[in-house]
C-alpha cells in the first residue's frame, strides 16, 4: 500500500464528506451524528477558525483517511476547557482498510504541524465504545489524563 499524505484542500471536501458520512452511518467510532456536506467539511476540518492543519491520506487517487488538528476552543464551557496552548485532534479512516498504517502516516504529518505551531499537548477525546480509536491513540503515544462514563481523554506532547 502506497499512501500519500498531503494538506487537505477545498477540492477534497466532497470526498472527505462521503468518507465521514460512511463512518457516521456505521456508528460507534465518532461522536458526530449528523451527516456532512462539503461546506460543513470546510468549516469543521479544512478551514475552521481555529485550524492548525488538516491532512488527507490518498491511495490510488482516493482519499482513504483524514486527520484534523485545531486549537482548543477558548469559549468551551469552563469545566472542560483546555489550556490555550493545547490542540484537539480528530482522525477518520476508511473502516474497510483499518490497520494498514494510514493513521500512523497521517499522525506523522499532524505531529510535525503541532510542533511547528507550538502546541504543548494534543487532546484526543474518544468514545469508550471506540476501542479501535482508543488503541490507535495509545499506539501513537497518547496517555490517558481524564475520563467519564462516555469517553476517555488522552494527550500527547508533540515537542
Amino acid at each position: 500500500m502506497s499512501i500519500e499524505v498531503r494538506a487537505a484542500s477545498p477540492q477534497d471536501a466532497e470526498e472527505m464528506a462521503v468518507l465521514l458520512n460512511r463512518i457516521i452511518a456505521i456508528g460507534g467510532t465518532t461522536a458526530y451524528r449528523d451527516l456532512f456536506d462539503d461546506t460543513k467539511i470546510m468549516s469543521e476540518f479544512i478551514a475552521p477558525e481555529l485550524a492548525i492543519a488538516c491532512h488527507i491520506a490518498v491511495e490510488d487517487q482516493k482519499i482513504c483517511g483524514f486527520q484534523a488538528l485545531l486549537w482548543c476552543d477558548p469559549t468551551w464551557p469552563e469545566e472542560k476547557r483546555l489550556p490555550a496552548d493545547w490542540a484537539i485532534i480528530g482522525t477518520y479512516v476508511d473502516p474497510e482498510i483499518h490497520g494498514k498504517g494510514i493513521g500512523r502516516a497521517l499522525f506523522e504529518s499532524t505531529a510535525a504541524a503541532a510542533r511547528q505551531a507550538g502546541v504543548s499537548f494534543i487532546d484526543a477525546t474518544i468514545r469508550r465504545e471506540n476501542t479501535g480509536g482508543i488503541a490507535y491513540y495509545s499506539r501513537m503515544g497518547f496517555e490517558d489524563y481524564r475520563s467519564s462514563d462516555e469517553a476517555v481523554s488522552k494527550r500527547f506532547a508533540p515537542a
